[in-house]
């Protein structure tokens, strides 16, 4: 009897750990330890190195899934174009002395929506409140404009898929819930750790004032500190801690997308496709290496392209994932693919 019941204990913790996802738990070991020792540079490589091949891929994958925007307002070509126009927009005003961004990525967040609030009324009436939101709430227009295509994009909707996939695995048991927890746990102890670096090399110093230089230097200024864009950045330790959740966020992201072999079957995709992805990285990493700013750019136009051809597939999963929450069994048949994102 006893030997009996140890058996399927036994026998029920090696299915567990069959199910466990492993290559999500080594993601996110590599990416904690890699952010806790060099904050700086793996945000930078990872960004500039990871990025591109990520961007490519998933925006290849989004492609033969019609961006999820079938039950859109508009057809998903149309969509195409506009995102295209968005990201396009969006570096355009950086020459502008006025941040606009809202503005222009605002709007294609709120017709993205339609693929979930099909009502016309709905949607005319969370465009009104948004608008007010703009003109009274003034973080509001931050986090819309800077946030939601950064931390929110590669932290929230990456836990957001995580817990999708959880919640659809019925014989995982209570392990499946490890990873997710890790993913919220892990930046935490990021941020209350205390490290003392390395002065970063003028190289690292340039690649952030060219790029995330405001970001990470307005949320420090939240957390009542200056970023110095000198030898002594890493030396404050309000300002080592949002690069080291940054730098987590951002690897973890990148690495979750790449472990997902099952899903994106890499030996699927053709050689013409391949090829073209091939081609256009180098460029991406060749132009960066000959000119930071301008690499930067087209990095960041790059990223900017799949965060809002992503943003169907965030409302798809968002509806799935509440809609268990709530015990409902209907309407998720869209998300059913996204989910294991």
């Amino acid at each position: 009897m006893i030997s009996r019941v140890c058996r399927q204990i036994g026998g029920g913790l090696m299915q567990g750990l069959r199910r466990f996802d492993w290559g999500d738990f080594t993601a996110l070991l590599v990416s904690a330890v890699a952010a806790a020792l060099a904050p700086l540079q793996v945000f930078l490589f990872a960004y500039v190195f990871l990025g591109p091949i990520h961007y490519l891929t998933e925006m290849a994958w989004l492609r033969k899934k019609e961006f999820y925007f079938r039950e859109g307002l508009v057809s998903p070509r149309i969509y195409l174009i506009l995102a295209v126009a968005t990201a396009s927009l969006v570096l355009l005003q950086l020459g502008v002395h006025r941040d606009i961004s809202f503005w222009i990525i605002a709007p294609l967040l709120l017709l993205s929506l339609s693929v979930w609030l099909r009502n016309r009324y709905v949607l005319a009436a969370v465009m009104l409140a948004g608008l007010a939101a703009a003109f009274v709430v003034k973080p509001w227009v931050y986090f819309v404009a800077v946030i939601t295509p950064t931390l929110v994009h590669v932290f929230f909707f990456t836990w957001i898929f995580m817990i999708s996939g959880a919640l659809r695995k019925q014989t995982a048991g209570y392990a499946k819930w490890v990873n997710p927890a890790l993913v919220v746990l892990l930046p935490l102890a990021l941020l209350g750790l205390n490290m003392h670096y390395a002065q970063p090399g003028s190289f690292w110093l340039r690649s952030e004032a060219v790029s995330f230089a405001g970001l990470h230097g307005n949320l420090s200024k939240h957390l009542h500190h200056t970023m110095q864009m000198n030898e002594t950045l890493l030396g404050d330790r309000a300002v080592a801690a949002v690069l080291r959740v940054f730098a987590f966020a951002y690897l973890f992201h990148y690495l979750n997308w790449f472990a997902k072999t099952e899903l994106l079957q890499w030996h699927k995709i053709s050689a013409r496709t391949w090829t073209t992805i091939g081609c256009l990285y180098a460029a991406a990493i060749g132009i960066y290496m000959w000119n930071v700013r301008v690499g930067f750019i087209v990095v960041n136009f790059m990223g900017m392209m799949h965060v809002l051809l992503e943003f169907p597939l965030n409302w798809h999963t968002l509806r799935f994932v509440t809609g268990r929450m709530r015990g409902v069994r209907g309407e998720t048949k869209p998300a059913r693919v996204e989910a294991t994102v």
